[in-house]
């Protein structure tokens, strides 16, 4: 929040820092200490994220980078003590559900002024209270992520229909709100996300009739009430892609950031003094801002965590009815990479989700060959 329509105080924005510090240290001090340390299993990723915060550090002592140095050691202390440690061995069990519902619940307020102080409609691109539309898409499918972890525990949980019946209208009204701001990247992981749920769900005969009843009840119900909706949307839609093409200018960042890409990267201030703008993609962001080094050790710790998230998904299905969240997680986390810079000081919502998935990954140990032995 904090758009032209509704302005806050630059001083009530940084209050977060201090609210989110609190509550974190508020984590670490409640965490039982015996429980503190990381299994054999971890360490490779573990190395792989220290490695990546300590180029950080290296960049910002090269750049005389205040700003990037005190990220490096953000990056490479505090988040293992409180993402990779502290919050999964508090939340327990209940991690994957937890961190649904906070995707989920989080994010609600932000709809929900959108919708009340700003409804769609015009025919433009709808950004709600945020500053431009892909911040409105990207909100949006960050709550789908929550709503797909929510989704896919619950049917493998076998709750009542009635509950799966409110969090496919949540899906669906996101999903449109997402239309509406023709957030082209949310789109996809949208897509992506539903994919994976159709890979996990359809595996059972009824499960399939289930669906097939939801989809020809939802489309039934909108072609009945929704006629003057639906041709708004239409309308909407029309212009909206007709006000974006191609890449939005995000190869000209790219490829000029490649050409003069070096070692240790040219600062915060690169993309700003450059472009105007940030480099739209998260590798991008970190080899123009940190360097080459510290890009290949985050691509390496990218490609390493969808490993892991998919061998707890393996490992913990039978007993966990939303193990799938970590590696869902880190789908959505890379492909929303590849058209925003995910990294920051705290980063968003999807950025903080991403760096628990790792920590609830992380926290068990995962099914290998000699792990099967033993059982």
């Amino acid at each position: 929040m904090g758009s032209y329509n509704i302005p806050l105080d630059p001083a009530v924005l940084k209050l977060r820092y201090l609210l989110v510090a609190s509550s974190l240290l508020i984590l670490i001090l409640m965490s039982p200490f015996k429980q503190w340390g990381f299994h054999r299993q971890a360490r490779p990723l573990l190395l792989l994220w220290m490695l990546f915060g300590c180029a950080l550090v290296v960049s910002g002592l090269v750049n005389n980078d205040k700003a990037v140095f005190t990220n490096g050691f953000w990056q490479m202390i505090a988040v293992p003590l409180v993402f990779f440690n502290a919050l999964p061995k508090a939340m327990k069990e209940n991690a994957n559900i937890l961190m649904g519902m906070g995707l989920f619940l989080g994010h609600t307020p932000y709809i929900v002024t959108s919708l009340v102080s700003s409804p769609p409609g015009n025919g433009t691109l709808y950004r709600g209270v945020f500053a431009n539309s892909n911040q409105m898409g990207f909100t949006c499918a960050t709550m789908s992520a929550g709503l797909f972890i929510l989704l896919i525990g619950a049917w493998f949980a076998k709750k009542l229909s009635l509950y799966l019946w409110l969090i496919a209208a949540g899906l669906f009204s996101t999903f449109m709100l997402i239309i509406l701001a023709n957030s082209r990247t949310s789109m996809m992981v949208c897509f992506i996300m539903l994919a994976m749920f159709f890979w996990q769900v359809l595996k059972n005969p009824i499960a399939v009739k289930k669906m097939i009843t939801i989809v020809a009840v939802s489309v039934t119900t909108i072609l009945l009430f929704g006629g003057e909706q639906i041709e708004a949307i239409s309308k909407s839609l029309n212009n909206n892609f007709e006000a974006k093409e191609g890449l939005s200018g995000r190869d000209h960042i790219w490829g000029q950031t490649l050409d003069e890409s070096d070692l240790v990267g040219h600062g915060t201030n690169y993309f700003q003094l450059n472009f105007g703008l940030g480099g739209h993609n998260t590798i991008i962001e970190v080899i123009g801002q940190n360097g080459i080094i510290a890009a290949y050790l985050l691509v390496a710790f990218g490609s390493a965590s969808f490993f892991y998230s998919y061998a707890y998904f393996k490992t913990y299905i039978k007993e966990d009815c939303a193990a799938i969240a970590p590696f869902l997680i880190t789908v959505c986390f890379w492909f929303l990479s590849m058209a925003e810079g995910m990294f920051g000081s705290l980063g968003n919502a999807m950025t903080l989700a991403y760096m628990l998935s790792v920590g609830i990954v992380i926290s068990k140990p995962l099914e290998t060959k000699s792990r099967k032995a033993e059982i």
